[in-house]
């Protein structure tokens, strides 16, 4: 190219630029005038006023109850996860609540974010990018209508302005009421996520608290059981490994003690605790100040339950019962039980109903001896040792067992009476039934207003001893606190609410133990049937919620679920608490420790939660 021309290059595209701010200059003035004349800046109306968003238009990607927000830069940092907002449709004048449920994202202004462009800026370190604007997903709670949530039948109209709710207001919104806080709502250090104690139809609905080991199930459950304690009900929590019996000591743990006195919590232990272990088991904690041992009573074992148990095919199980309906006999006719003209103990005896307890008075020792009579019976000779004082001391007893088995049609074959008689023996071996040096059970006074009973399970390695102490709580906590129900009906009154917390409840409740225990089942089924009405809560705790089968899951309607990573356990769970959405679906498996979803049956939507740190010591902390 000439030299002269390249020497007037520059010239040319100055007069360029020039021409075009000149023709952007006078662009703007005539818009400026057409404006001027159509009556100037156009005011938004006050419904607008105080808002920091607007919703966008549908596409074919939406769905039911979820909106898209858009919003100024300057406004993104004002929303937080699980934000509560309002939207005031415009122009229909209807008035929307929702949570945000996704973002709030950083989006670029007229240009995809994952577009060559931006990508290549990015990378290369660019400084100068484009504008960009907030974007955020909001879940419809509903419609407010006079200050209450309905269902939401309409969608807002597109560009209709959003507004925060405040703290204040979004507990009240959300139903978090409650007599002690769980925890926080995360992204809000004033709004407390509350447990509400004496409201029927929440923790007697039943509660599961699932989670990953490491997750901060046992500060939950250290949490819960005070909270609900403090509050005047009582806690049964069956111990699995010795956890909580030093949950009455404050901790050593110095990240937990920070973390309770940068939130203002009290530093404590859990007051009122009591440990209860079985007869000659080791404690976990034998230096706590009130620690008890206590014996298993077998006459408040159902005869099916120890059948399942023991494990007895189906001709054991005939001759175990052919003992068992004997037994019955002989304590009538020697006037044990029921007594004669007592007219209490004959309607005990009327009631008796054996699919949900022991014989009263008949216990184990005794079924000993009367399988022992059989055997001696079958083979025409003498009951050498009686195994029970009763038998020991009364030859009235004797008599009476032998004309009683004398005029019983039994089954012909010794041998089988024989296994019989070695599996009971087996039982009475374990040395934990109808202990006289050991106390029973005092269950009213367990149930007393803000008493936590531990139950020490953590040296009963057998399943099969584990499954005993288990039954028999159950069911003597079940008798008590209906008679507690109806005492308290009589006056007018409630009684003491009472829950109890099944620690690793997969290995009491596993599908497995259930095809082989089903009366087992069947009496946990029936407490948490029956508790609904008499203030009789279940609350299961387990690490792994793949082993509980679909018919323990379908007794809860309380959730709290903290880290679970598990895809199958997750679609499982979806499948089971519909009202958790998606985006809090994909969280759990990213939960860190002491987080976790709260979904009770009084709250509008489940809630992202922190978990407020425990300053009581547990046993097995690092």
């Amino acid at each position: 190219m000439p030299k002269a021309n390249r020497d007037q290059e520059p010239a040319s595209d100055a007069s360029e630029v020039a021409d075009r701010a000149s023709t952007s200059r006078a662009a703007v003035k005539n818009l400026i005038e057409t404006s001027e004349k159509a009556g100037g800046q156009k005011k938004l109306p006050a419904v607008y006023d105080g808002s920091f968003g607007r919703t966008l238009y549908d596409t074919s990607g939406s769905s039911d109850g979820s909106v898209t927000v858009v919003m100024p830069p300057d406004k993104i940092l004002n929303v937080t996860s699980q934000a509560l907002l309002r939207i005031e449709s415009h122009p229909d004048g209807r008035r929307y609540v929702g949570t945000v449920s996704a973002g709030p994202f950083y989006d670029p202004d007229g240009i995809s974010a994952d577009s060559t462009a931006m990508v290549i800026s990015a990378v290369n370190g660019a400084i100068g990018m484009p504008g960009h604007h907030g974007r955020l997903q909001l879940q419809l709670l509903g419609e407010e209508r006079g200050g209450r949530i309905g269902p939401a039948n309409r969608r807002p109209i597109p560009n209709s302005p959003v507004f925060l709710v405040d703290d204040a207001e979004m507990s009240s919104i959300l139903g978090l009421e409650g007599d002690f806080a769980i925890g926080r709502v995360m992204g809000h250090e004033t709004v407390d996520v509350p447990v509400p104690v004496h409201k029927k139809s929440v923790l007697y609905r039943h509660t599961g608290v699932l989670g990953t080991t490491g997750g901060g199930k046992s500060t939950t459950i250290t949490n819960y059981a005070a909270g609900i304690a403090e509050e005047g009900a009582a806690v049964i929590l069956l111990d699995t490994e010795g956890e909580y019996t030093t949950m009455h000591e404050v901790t050593a743990d110095a990240d937990m003690l920070a973390l309770a006195r940068a939130q203002g919590l009290p530093v404590k232990g859990v007051p009122n605790t009591h440990v209860l272990t079985l007869v000659g088991r080791e404690p976990s904690n034998p230096d706590h100040p009130s620690h008890t041992e206590f014996t298993l009573e077998f006459s408040v074992l159902s005869p099916w339950t120890a059948i399942e148990i023991l494990g007895m095919n189906d001709a054991q199980q005939g001759r175990f019962l052919a003992a068992y309906d004997i037994g019955r006999r002989l304590l009538g006719d020697i006037n044990i039980f029921p007594v004669k003209k007592d007219v209490e103990s004959e309607r005990q005896a009327l009631d008796w109903d054996e699919m949900e307890s022991g014989y009263p008075h008949l216990t184990l020792a005794l079924l000993i001896d009367v399988v022992s009579a059989c055997i001696a019976h079958l083979k025409k000779g003498e009951v050498t040792f009686w195994a029970s004082d009763l038998m020991r001391k009364r030859s009235d007893a004797q008599a009476k067992l032998k004309e009683i088995i004398d005029q019983t049609e039994l089954e012909k074959v010794p041998s089988s009476w024989m296994k019989v008689s070695g599996l009971l023996w087996r039982m009475h071996r374990l040395k934990i039934f109808d202990r006289a040096d050991a106390a029973h059970l005092d269950v009213p006074a367990m149930l007393k207003p803000g008493r936590v009973n531990i139950i020490d399970l953590s040296d009963l390695d057998s399943p099969v001893l584990r499954n005993l102490a288990i039954a028999q709580v159950l069911r003597q906590l079940q008798t008590e606190q209906e008679r507690a129900y109806e005492l308290a009906s009589v006056k007018g009154q409630t009684p003491t609410p009472v829950n109890l917390i099944i620690e690793e409840a997969h290995e009491f409740l596993s599908t497995a133990r259930i095809r082989q225990m089903p009366t087992l089942y069947e009496q946990v089924a029936r407490i948490a049937k029956r508790g609904r009405k008499r203030w009789l809560g279940l609350t299961f705790v387990t690490q792994l919620p793949q082993n509980l089968p679909d018919e323990v899951l379908a007794l809860i309607n309380n959730w709290i679920l903290h880290k679970i990573q598990d895809e199958s356990v997750v679609g499982r769970l979806r499948r089971t608490i519909p009202a958790i959405d998606q985006s809090m679906w994909r969280s759990l498996a990213s939960l860190q420790p002491g987080q976790a979803v709260v979904s009770l049956a009084h709250m509008r939507r489940p809630i992202m939660t922190q978990i407020h740190p425990s300053t009581a010591k547990l046993r097995l902390e690092s």
